[in-house]
């Protein structure tokens, strides 16, 4: 693993702006980073792909300033080692709830006795053995851990969550905190807002980086000036479907 470019641009202060891809596609993963954005988040949760998409999206982009984070299935703990194995070093946990999901989270990325990851031999990660030295502090020092906040059970506990070692960066989803509160979608409830602002503040206050989907009303400007670090500002899919409706509509 070599140094992480993009947990080194937010530890410089360098406010980050990406997309979230869905889509498994190589090709289209190329052609986002060849418009320049930060970063995208290849999205393993909702999305299609495999990890020899991911493998092949990651290469894809590798001569970009683009940087890739994954979002792993909501529990799914084994999956995430193997996404790591595979050569991930930002990591996107859905759905966490509480501090003792947060802290199965990092242990699941950190070796014993620190964790509970398998040690594989041959892995991409370690430049398939050519570096032996990923397994001490490396695969600690350069591995961006994210835990995604989106239930009213994650905003009563945002202050436990934050105190988690290892947790560098807490995501955000107000669609599915809105879901949890009984108004999906409803985003013209300023509950729902009055909830985002409060996990939003104890976030800044924890020192942990703060990112989210940009929010109705709001460009992305308004949300870095507000102290967003990371921002996803829209899919793939919406991109391709927005063309489509114009070109329909033209």
């Amino acid at each position: 693993m070599t140094e992480n470019v993009l947990k080194a641009r937010l530890a410089r202060g360098e406010k980050q702006l990406g997309c979230i891809v869905m889509l498994p596609s190589p090709d289209v993963a190329e052609i986002i980073a060849c418009a320049g954005v930060d970063l995208v988040m290849i999205d393993h949760e909702h999305g299609s792909g495999s990890l020899q998409d991911y493998v092949a999206q990651e290469r894809a982009i590798q001569a970009s300033r683009t940087q890739a984070m994954v979002r792993v299935p909501h529990g799914d703990y084994a999956y995430a080692q193997r996404i790591l194995d595979a050569g991930c070093n930002s990591i996107v946990f859905p759905a966490i709830d509480t501090a003792q999901e947060a802290e199965a989270a990092v242990k699941a990325c950190r070796y014993p006795p620190h964790g509970v990851r398998g040690a594989g031999g041959g892995i991409r990660a370690a430049k398939y053995g050519l570096n032996p030295s990923y397994y001490g502090q490396q695969a600690t020092d350069h591995l961006l851990i994210v835990v995604q906040i989106e239930s009213v059970r994650a905003v009563e506990n945002i202050d436990a969550i934050c105190s988690v070692p290892g947790v560098d960066m807490l995501l955000l989803g107000p669609r599915d905190l809105s879901a949890t509160m009984g108004l999906l979608d409803r985003f013209d409830d300023p509950e729902i807002w009055n909830l985002v602002a409060h996990v939003a503040e104890r976030v800044r206050a924890s020192g942990k980086y703060l990112a989210s989907t940009v929010h109705p009303g709001k460009t992305s400007r308004d949300m870095f000036d507000a102290g967003y670090d990371v921002l996803l500002a829209s899919k793939d899919v919406d991109f391709l479907l927005n063309g489509a409706k114009a070109m329909r509509s033209s």
